[in-house]
């Protein structure tokens, strides 16, 4: 049985969603970023990953279809984020930013499963039978996670979904061929990648904190409070070391 979520709880989701929120509209106007934050923001994805992955495997979960289901989704998310960096090590910066989008999505399929499915809609889910609609779904995750809350909260949260939701647009685009990528692959008349390094921080950086925020939100879920509380801990870090670096000062 999923715990109810306490006001710390919410107030940490709200937090890393504003963070998000941030970051996807920094996404959207793709300042310049110097390659030392590029390298820096690189080697602690990792390190956050490994760790996540650490304390992902030290637990056993309930075999309920649910639990099983939120398991998969964290399981994805950390191999879509490891597959990202080997795509950007490899400078395949175009397969990297293509990916972006899905780690969202299964993030928002587990805070939407978590939270708002029904039972009948989770047997669906499970075998691929339940739509996605993002605007729908990013309402109802609202309605799920801050019904009741206080309503400076839930402006808030409405003021970064909509931020969000603008950020799908072009996570879409690069992740289905659209104008955005396209535009990518000239450098000037050559057919040359033009991928700078202001675009490839910001979408490492989106999916970092989607996978902390979908593993913060799965160990309270799973009532594991010892991971949760590194898991915010890592949060907060990061937030700490890469705040300022992200508005343009080193």
């Amino acid at each position: 049985m999923l715990q109810t979520i306490t006001s710390s709880e919410s107030y940490i989701i709200l937090a890393v969603f504003a963070v998000l929120a941030l970051v996807a509209l920094i996404y959207l106007l793709s300042p310049p970023s110097p390659m030392s934050l590029l390298d820096d923001i690189i080697a602690r994805g990792a390190q956050i990953r490994e760790r996540l992955r650490q304390l992902v495997l030290r637990q056993e979960y309930p075999s309920d279809t649910k639990s099983l289901l939120l398991a998969a989704y964290v399981d994805i998310a950390l191999e879509h984020h490891e597959a990202i960096w080997l795509l950007t090590e490899r400078k395949l910066n175009g397969s990297a930013l293509a990916m972006v989008r899905p780690v969202f999505d299964t993030m928002y399929r587990a805070l939407w499963i978590n939270r708002v499915a029904t039972d009948q809609q989770i047997e669906r889910a499970i075998d691929d039978k339940v739509g996605f609609d993002i605007d729908k779904i990013l309402d109802q995750i609202k309605e799920g996670y801050f019904s009741g809350r206080p309503a400076d909260e839930v402006e808030l949260f409405s003021n970064i979904l909509q931020v969000l939701r603008e950020a799908w647009g072009p996570m879409c685009s690069f992740a289905h061929s659209g104008a955005l990528p396209i535009r990518r692959r000239f450098t000037g008349n050559e057919l040359k990648p033009n991928y700078d390094d202001a675009a490839v921080v910001e979408a490492l950086n989106l999916v970092t904190l989607a996978l902390l925020l979908l593993l913060h939100m799965f160990f309270v879920s799973m009532n594991c409070q010892k991971e949760d509380e590194e898991t915010q801990r890592l949060v907060r870090q990061y937030s700490v070391d890469f705040a300022d670096r992200l508005h343009g000062r080193r």
